[in-house]
């Protein structure tokens, strides 16, 4: 089918709907059947089929209503793909409310913009890279972005800098998501809670909507240890998040050993490290495979990330793991910089001693016009990493 030239799929929809029947359908479904099949992105190994059923899918719809509160006079734009965690199950809960959907065929800075004024969205959830694209296009001040009410940054890691830029320049609530494919896909949510708020600083409400977030209604979530016993929820103790939920898959498609591996005693574990905190805020520290072990110590890759992207010269950044002979691995960094924007690597390095432990700064920084990502904007790591592997056995670990 050919788009229409500002890149929305819209007329051939109408056209396909126009042949359709009015008539109500009310088939025999078995709520236990495969109703979907979602493919993982394969970032940790190959692809694996993730078996959604009817009841996993209207339940899900109804946990994330709850948590987000869609409502009919909500217009979404669509720009994670469909094929991308269900594209954050928006089709099935906005659809259930009555509200109004409005699709990209790809991700194209103007096209989104353009749509926002056009359609007069209202939320939009959507990777940081995406949010980092719009947030600094030259051409951002000539659109209207007066209807939106909410935005909604998942699916990678957003930094405090970046929630709170959002929220400044748009004027609208800005939070973070959390989801993974086998789970339908959203398990938490960074909402601001009031009782919080009230007791907190102003500037603790921007670092919480950056958090991980709070589980949905209906999600049991914990963070342990290797052994399975619950971390200490103090935000400093780092475990892996496992969750138990009427939304986790039932099976990876036709891999049962990768199934017993991911799901044991009833909790999916999800590979991501985190903490928890007092007020039950989960923060994801690093994927298990992204932790940089240096010397012993362990490295968050996103901590690191964070502390670079603060620097008001820096539009991107990736942390990864690079051997090292002494120490075993250390963190280095591909930079790129906002547009006219100029600033050395030493001076970035004094930047990251101010804001992290001596060890977690990067042995070296290099800027790169641009890094590579996958058709969901998430910036691939392992592309990243592989060269300073390359003639080594493997990673320390």
């Amino acid at each position: 089918m050919e788009g229409a030239s500002d890149g929305l799929a819209s007329e051939e929809y109408e056209a396909f709907l126009s042949g359709g029947s009015a008539d109500a359908l009310t088939p025999e479904i078995d709520e236990n059947g495969i109703a979907e099949l979602f493919y993982t992105s394969g970032t940790t190994g190959f692809p694996k089929g993730v078996s959604m059923t009817h009841r996993e899918l209207y339940l899900h719809g109804m946990y994330a209503e709850i948590g987000l509160g869609f409502t009919q006079d909500d217009v979404v734009l669509h720009v994670v793909p469909l094929f991308h965690v269900n594209g954050w199950g928006t089709p099935h809960f906005l659809t259930m409310v009555g509200g109004q959907h409005v699709m990209l065929r790809k991700f194209e800075p103007v096209a989104f913009m353009q749509a926002i004024e056009r359609y007069k969205v209202t939320r939009v959830l959507a990777v940081p890279a995406i949010f980092n694209a719009v947030l600094n296009h030259p051409d951002r001040t000539k659109y209207d972005f007066s209807s939106l009410r909410q935005l909604i940054a998942g699916g990678a890691p957003s930094s405090p800098t970046l929630i709170r830029n959002l929220e400044e320049t748009f004027g609208v609530q800005t939070f973070v998501g959390y989801g993974l494919s086998e789970t339908s896909p959203i398990l938490t949510l960074a909402t601001p809670r009031t009782f919080l708020t009230e007791s907190e600083p102003p500037e603790k409400r921007q670092e919480r909507q950056a958090m991980t977030g709070w589980p949905l209604p209906g999600v049991a979530l914990r963070v342990v240890h290797s052994d399975g016993r619950d971390v200490r929820p103090d935000g400093e103790q780092i475990g892996e998040i496992v969750v138990r939920s009427n939304v986790v898959m039932d099976s990876y498609y036709r891999d049962p050993e990768a199934t017993e591996a991911t799901i044991r005693d009833g909790w999916l574990y999800t590979g991501d490290m985190a903490v928890i905190d007092e007020q039950g805020y989960i923060l994801i520290k690093d994927r298990s495979k992204d932790i940089i072990i240096r010397g012993g110590e362990n490295i968050s890759s996103v901590e690191v990330e964070n502390a670079i992207l603060s620097h008001p010269a820096v539009l991107e950044c990736a942390v990864v793991a690079a051997p090292d002979k002494a120490l075993g691995e250390a963190p280095v960094a591909l930079v790129v910089l906002k547009t006219g924007a100029t600033v050395t690597t030493k001076e970035l390095r004094e930047h990251c001693k101010e804001h992290l432990a001596r060890f977690k700064v990067p042995r070296d920084i290099h800027i790169r016009e641009a890094l590579p990502k996958g058709g969901t904007g998430k910036i691939l790591k392992a592309e990243l990493r592989e060269p300073f592997w390359k003639g080594h056995e493997a990673r320390v670990q």
